[in-house]
């Protein structure tokens, strides 16, 4: 179907519709209303609602006839226009307009009462072959009017006809009004929804598929992309995300790369293609019939793109465009503040893990247990099923436990055989070093209760405050746990590492006393030698662990 045809149902449907007020009220004044289009098709059918029209037009009525030809006259003419019926009704034609555009005619027609003269009469009833006095009845409660008030009645034809569409355009605009306000709306909504969500530390990929999955609902197309190329260390390799019907990641891949980013310009403004299916012959022809992307730029150049695909026959449009361009600037600022965010907490972390690393190093023997100690703490609290973001608190809380040893003097720290109560002392206020020295940094206020508590005992024998177990956070017990069990199967200046099966007896039997029995029992459970494996293994780099902005989530 052509697109003048669907056009021209579209105009002929609205025409139609338009009318239908028009028609109850003309039904009322005695009038049978139809309607035609510009090529004289019926748009509004002819239907006969007096008891004499509907005899004697369907016996010998050819009425139709009449108001097609009257019709196809005040196309031609573009003015009003009064004739008759082959029975005599009289008929009456009106141009329809639309902002200066001929749309078509609308035509009347009703009995008149010149009709009911006798010899007028008799000759329509020999012609029709009806019985003459069965028939007056009828027609004398149907001609109401007379001939002579033709011109009044298509005047009035005609005011009401510019009423009703005056009540049918008003409905459309306030129709559309709502569309728009509806569409805003949830532009509006959608953009506070993306706004609220733009944590700073959340992966990148679950930003974008979010994205997706609105922008899916609110521009009501078929599928929704998001590319974002690598940038280490925030993304190790390109995201590939989309919702809505499947479309293959290669796919998207090929519009992404060899279609729509050769035709963006470097402004990073929306563009849009809806005759990109007519257009190619390869296999995104069969997948991809049009699409709108934006580009996400950061200022580092095109970082990534929001794609569109398939929104219907019409395709996207300028609101689309609006809103797809609001959203890939949101994406954007969040993107460019992920990267950075990113960059500052891979400097961190580098730092905490050099300055564990160089507590470690005062003793050749303790080399790496930080780091064991975090990785073990981790892996205790992801069994318990904390929160993620609970999780790296325990797994920082487990890399720095150990930093009040900086104040520990070395010789004690290296000292193969028992220590003095004087030096144990000593190394007993680490924690409270470890508290103090981590004090003064805010971000890590949430770590310090378990740092400080990690040598506490549910006994209540524990150190520094011998806490009882009521008051020792599960965080510090998760810690000390981690600790003592890195402590026994690493060579120590005083004794080499005990044998794993040793190692679990001892767990076993302190269970209770020293270790939390529900926490001992959960660090058992784990296939701990290939645990220990990995724990043992070269170290990846720094792992990543989250702030206080977590616990706004």
């Amino acid at each position: 179907m052509t697109s003048t045809m669907t056009a021209t149902i579209r105009s002929s449907t609205a025409m139609a519709e338009s009318l239908t007020g028009l028609k109850v009220q003309a039904r009322e004044l005695g009038m049978n209303l139809s309607a035609w289009d510009r090529d004289g098709q019926n748009v509004l059918l002819f239907e006969p609602q007096c008891e004499f029209c509907k005899a004697f037009s369907v016996i010998g009525g050819r009425c139709v006839d009449a108001m097609e030809a009257l019709a196809r006259s005040v196309v031609v003419q573009n003015e009003p226009v009064i004739g008759a019926s082959p029975l005599g009704c009289c008929l009456l034609g009106v141009p329809v307009r639309q902002r200066r555009r001929l749309y078509g005619a609308v035509t009347a027609c009703f009995p008149v009462l010149e009709m009911l003269e006798e010899e007028t009469f008799a000759r329509l009833c020999d012609r029709l072959h009806l019985d003459r006095r069965a028939a007056e009845g009828t027609a004398r409660q149907s001609c109401r009017h007379s001939v002579r008030s033709a011109g009044d009645f298509l005047r009035v034809l005609d005011l009401m006809l510019r009423h009703w569409q005056e009540i049918h355009n008003a409905q459309d605009e306030l129709a559309s009004l709502s569309d728009n306000l509806t569409g805003t709306y949830e532009g509006i909504s959608l953009l506070y929804r993306i706004s609220s969500s733009m944590w700073v530390n959340q992966s990148p990929a679950d930003f974008v598929r979010n994205i997706c999955q609105e922008l899916l609902h609110v521009m009501k197309m078929d599928t929704a992309a998001a590319v974002v190329y690598a940038h280490p260390p925030a993304v190790d390799r390109d995201i590939v995300v989309s919702a809505g019907a499947p479309v293959d990641e290669g796919l998207i891949r090929n519009l992404a790369n060899m279609r729509i980013a050769p035709t963006l310009d470097r402004n990073g403004r929306a563009a849009l293609d809806n005759k990109f299916g007519q257009r190619v012959d390869d296999e995104l022809a069969g997948a991809v019939k049009n699409w709108i992307a934006m580009p996400l730029m950061t200022e580092e150049g095109l970082t990534g793109m929001l794609i569109g695909i398939n929104k219907g026959r019409e395709g996207f449009d300028s609101p689309d465009l609006k809103l797809i361009s609001s959203i890939g600037n949101q994406a954007s600022v969040f993107l460019s503040n992920n990267w950075l965010y990113a960059d500052l907490h891979g400097l961190l972390m580098g730092v905490l893990h050099a300055l564990t690393e160089s507590i470690d190093a005062k003793d050749p023997y303790t080399c790496g247990h930080s780091r064991r100690v975090a990785l073990i703490s981790r892996r205790l609290a992801e069994v318990c099923q904390f929160p993620p973001a609970k999780v790296e608190q325990i797994y920082l809380a487990g890399l720095l436990h150990d930093i009040g040893k900086i104040g520990v003097p070395e010789h004690v720290l290296r000292k193969e055989g028992r220590l003095t109560e004087e030096e144990y002392e000593a190394v007993k206020r680490h924690p409270d070093l470890s508290a103090r020295i981590l004090g003064g940094i805010r971000q890590l206020e949430h770590v310090i209760p378990a740092i400080l508590s990690h040598h506490e005992r549910p006994d209540g024998q524990g150190y520094p405050q011998r806490l009882p177990r009521a008051r020792i956070p599960v965080e510090g017990l998760i810690v000390g746990l981690a600790d003592s069990f890195d402590a026994m199967t690493s060579d120590r200046t005083y004794r080499a590492a005990l044998p794993l099966e040793v190692a679990i007896q001892e767990i076993r039997s302190h269970a209770g006393t020293q270790f939390d029995p529900d926490l001992a029992e959960k660090l058992l459970s784990l296939d701990l030698g290939a645990f220990l494996k990995e724990l043992r293994s070269p170290p990846g780099g720094a792992a990543p662990v989250l702030f206080e902005q977590e616990k706004m989530r």
